[in-house]
């Protein structure tokens, strides 16, 4: 048991640092990069591999926003997620509550770093609202892994109780 368990913890563990440090990688890539990645994004999500002939300037730096905020929250979405279940499989003796404090004072710092680290790239803009919109996705994330997992605890102490009356 104490094997699988830590080989799991080793998992989640390796799965969130990963996933910290690619949205890190992509956060901190300067402007030109990011353009660059941006465009061959949009021509494989649109499947056109010369979208300036077929959209404006402003269409297509509107795709892009869009693009990257559904990035964002997906993948903030996800590490909050990771994050929330790696802490509660890795302090077992911790309470639920607890657990997900801890989940939170990780993840929030993770949130804000990423977009304020982005004052000192050249040619990227620290945003607040950006910054708004990654600490709502992680905290989302937290939300549904920590209330899935109060709600597991709630249907075995239940089912614990029926088992106990029944015996006596």
């Amino acid at each position: 048991m104490k094997k699988k368990r830590w080989l799991a913890e080793l998992i989640l563990w390796g799965m969130f640092i990963f996933m910290v440090a690619a949205v890190m990688y992509i956060s901190f890539q300067n402007g030109e990069e990011s353009k660059a990645a941006g465009k061959q994004l949009l021509a494989t999500f649109t499947g056109i591999k010369d979208s300036e002939k077929l959209y404006g300037q402003g269409q297509r730096d509107e795709l892009m926003y869009l693009l990257r905020q559904s990035g964002r929250v997906l993948a903030f979405l996800a590490i909050g997620m990771v994050g929330t279940l790696t802490i509660h499989v890795t302090c077992v003796k911790c309470g639920w509550f607890l657990k997900t404090v801890i989940a939170a004072a990780v993840l929030l710092p993770i949130a804000c770093f990423t977009e304020r680290m982005k004052i000192y790239i050249p040619s990227r803009h620290y945003s607040y609202e950006e910054m708004l919109i990654s600490i709502a996705a992680a905290m989302a994330g937290l939300l549904i892994v920590s209330l899935f997992l109060l709600l597991v605890r709630m249907i075995k102490g239940l089912s614990h109780l029926k088992t106990t009356a029944d015996a006596g």
